[in-house]
């Protein structure tokens, strides 16, 4: 349950850096309400929050549970809400930037307002010791359109490419037009190379790199820095996007405290990094790979391939990677005799899901709603519960500190990215 530390910092480094010629961008995302709505809803429902006690004692449990559910199934304190061989617990978040507020809510409405927010989280007992999680977030986003987000997208673009040859100008402009951004990212991250190449076929390749700097965070966010240097920094991995001809479009690569980004850029759209620029298809690839130490045992998975599939409805943005190939596992000798069935589980069948979507607000005045939803299904085993107990110290250790320095943390790197913005839409930024 809890949001575990992904290394958020890397993406949103990536983001500041496409936005280096950022006043085009900013004034496609609609007026100056239409941005600041989005960016204060982002700002507060991922940063600072308070939780009601029900969702404080409940969080440990679902953390605790997630690959071995069948206890928490059968206790009846856990839901909002029982049905044959369906449990549900409902959340419910709303308020504005460091008075945010989320609480266990089983007759939560739909996001109504901006910032207001609800998840959905369901189990199902699928026969035997087989139990399926389907996990849906839902957060009001104000009155931006998918239209306008894909044209701000656009003009980032449009504008890497024109910069091809120059990337000093773009960090000039980085500086100038998100100052507060780029502190506040400053702390953590940094953006160590920006080189923007004409491709001989048209467009611009773009190259990013950075290095994650937990040791900057020791003063002001202490146990942030330590949850990085403990667990993010030995996590490395690479996800690849291809299509169905085997052309790359875009590859992200993480080794120790260094992140990179490669991407080609055409006529304000993303390009295959190789061959004449071209529509990207609505059907794609990625292939991830990714690993990390646990004590003394290196732990990961190499080659799990989704299926990615795009909607580009008039008021539908939305993409959902299926998997369902078994990857190879890295797992210590020892635990290879546990290796049967459980760890196919997941991939069987329908296989397992994630799906991000933005659906534009239809009736009056009601905002847009982005989604997120997950679908995966567990088998309880020996290998399972061990897997459980390896993310449990790092569950923990988030949980019982870092999450609030990471809330901070979060809230104001993207309060700064509200003010910048702001700035850009005022009398000399237009």
């Amino acid at each position: 349950m809890p949001v575990r530390a992904p290394s958020r910092f890397a993406s949103a480094a990536v983001l500041c850096a496409l936005a280096a010629a950022c006043r085009a961008p900013a004034a496609a995302l609609g007026t100056p309400a239409t941005s600041d709505q989005l960016l204060e809803s982002l700002a507060a429902r991922f940063g600072p929050h308070d939780r009601d006690a029900r969702l404080d004692a409940l969080r440990p449990r679902f953390a605790k549970s997630a690959l071995v559910p069948s206890k928490l199934f059968h206790d009846n304190t856990a839901w909002t809400a029982s049905s044959g061989e369906t449990r549900t617990l409902v959340l419910a978040g709303h308020g504005t930037p460091n008075h945010y507020a989320l609480i266990v809510a089983g007759d939560a409405p739909p996001p109504a307002q901006p910032a207001d927010y609800r998840r959905v989280m369901r189990l199902t007992h699928a026969g035997d010791d087989d139990y399926a999680w389907t996990v849906r977030d839902e957060l009001a986003v104000g009155a931006v359109t998918g239209d306008q987000l894909g044209a701000a997208l656009g003009m980032l673009f449009s504008a890497a490419e024109h910069a091809a040859g120059n990337p000093a100008a773009a960090r000039v402009a980085l500086a100038h037009d998100l100052p507060r951004t780029s502190a506040a990212l400053g702390r953590a991250v940094s953006l160590d190379t920006i080189r923007l190449t004409p491709n001989k076929d048209g467009g611009a390749d773009v190259h990013l790199a950075g290095t994650i700097h937990a040791d900057r965070l020791t003063t002001t966010f202490p146990r942030l820095a330590h949850y990085l240097s403990h667990y993010v920094s030995p996590t490395g991995g690479e996800i690849l996007v291809f299509d169905d001809a085997n052309r790359a479009w875009w590859d992200a690569a993480k080794r120790g405290d260094t992140w990179s980004l490669d991407l080609r850029v055409a006529n304000g759209n993303l390009a295959p990094l190789r061959g004449p620029p071209d529509r990207m298809p609505d059907r794609l690839h990625v292939r991830i790979d990714a690993a990390t130490h646990t004590f003394i045992f290196r732990v990961g998975l190499a080659s799990l391939i989704g299926d990615v599939s795009l909607t580009r409805a008039p008021n539908d943005h939305a993409f959902t990677a299926t998997f369902r190939k078994e990857p190879d596992w890295q797992l210590p000798p020892f635990v290879e005799q546990m290796l049967h069935s459980p760890l196919e589980r997941p991939f069987q069948g329908a296989g397992a899901s994630l799906t991000f979507d933005l659906r534009d607000g239809q009736a009056h005045e009601a905002p847009s709603v982005a989604f997120r939803e997950y679908d995966l299904t567990v088998r309880e085993s020996r290998i399972m519960r061990w897997l459980g107990s390896l993310s449990d110290a790092a569950v923990e250790d988030f949980r019982t500190g870092a999450e609030v320095e990471f809330d901070q943390f979060s809230g104001e790197s993207l309060s700064a990215l509200r003010a910048d913005i702001q700035q850009l839409n005022g009398p000399t930024g237009q």
